[in-house]
């Protein structure tokens, strides 16, 4: 069990590089939505924010474009992210944020500091996530919220027609994050995590993208290849049944009224000693 979590940009996808790419179109994919819901918990401008496991930089790049006297603390274990990252922001002319190299569990950051907490996509990869929890309660100001947002790879991607393939890839995903101490599965168990972890007034959204709004290209974009060639060469996955997958994926897309869907679990917490 790797302690640092089960996702790790240089082992996770078979190209870094498209495995960049796949991560900004995953923003890109839910970011309209999912910034209707931060606004509704409570963001806005001007407020000192904590962003954790901020990999690429693109949801910073976002918040900061929406809000820009904001000032965002970005917390992110993996060292190529972290570099990546810097340098993609400063690139943008983005000045009002950190990046610092460290673990969800151990910020060493002080008490009661922000107003605000984002973790996105993080708790799924960790073998003990209620402890992350904790830190970030530790960190977030009394009276802050903090948001947590994660998958459930038993209701990810969702077809018309029917793909029955893509079971047998997501469970191949799921043994291979099982195997490095993740839990694929944890969107439906992010409320009962954030009681856990402190939290109050907790409340629970699921956000959904759907290929009729935002278009085929971007989900493909969002989804790519690199994690599934991944799975087959660590021996999750067969080629026969990627061979079958590619196949029954691309008689879907040619139907005339095909729809791909794809949710994202958030959940919402308050801080309140």
């Amino acid at each position: 069990m790797n302690l640092q979590g089960s996702y790790q940009i240089n082992t996770i996808a078979s190209n870094v590089e498209l495995e960049i790419n796949r991560l900004k179109a995953q923003v890109e994919l839910f970011w309209d939505k999912e910034l209707k819901h931060y606004i509704e918990f409570g963001l806005n401008d001007g407020m000192l924010i904590l962003e954790v496991g901020s990999g690429p930089g693109f949801i910073t790049e976002k918040i900061l474009e929406k809000f820009p006297n904001a000032n965002i603390t970005a917390i992110e274990i993996d060292s190529f992210l972290a570099d990546f990252s810097r340098k993609y922001l400063s690139c943008k002319n983005i000045n009002q944020f950190t990046v610092i190299q460290k673990s969800i569990l151990e910020t060493g950051l002080p008490d009661s500091s922000f107003d605000f907490a984002i973790t996105r996509l993080v708790l799924e990869h960790l073998p003990d996530p209620i402890s992350a929890v904790r830190e970030v309660y530790r960190i977030l100001k009394p009276g802050g919220k903090a948001v947590f947002v994660d998958n459930d790879f038993e209701m990810h991607i969702m077809t018309y027609p029917h793909v029955s393939e893509l079971k047998e890839l997501y469970d191949a995903y799921c043994q291979s994050r099982y195997s490095e101490g993740g839990n694929p599965k944890i969107g439906r168990e992010l409320p009962t995590i954030l009681k856990n972890g402190g939290f109050s007034g907790v409340d629970f959204e699921i956000i959904s993208a759907h290929s009729e709004i935002v278009g085929d290209e971007m989900f493909l974009k969002s989804e790519g290849i690199g994690i599934p060639i991944k799975l087959l060469n660590d021996g999750f996955l067969s080629s026969k049944i990627l061979g079958r997958i590619s196949t029954e994926w691309r008689r879907m897309m040619k139907s005339e009224n095909h729809s791909i869907i794809r949710q994202l679990y958030m959940a919402v917490g308050e801080k309140t000693l």
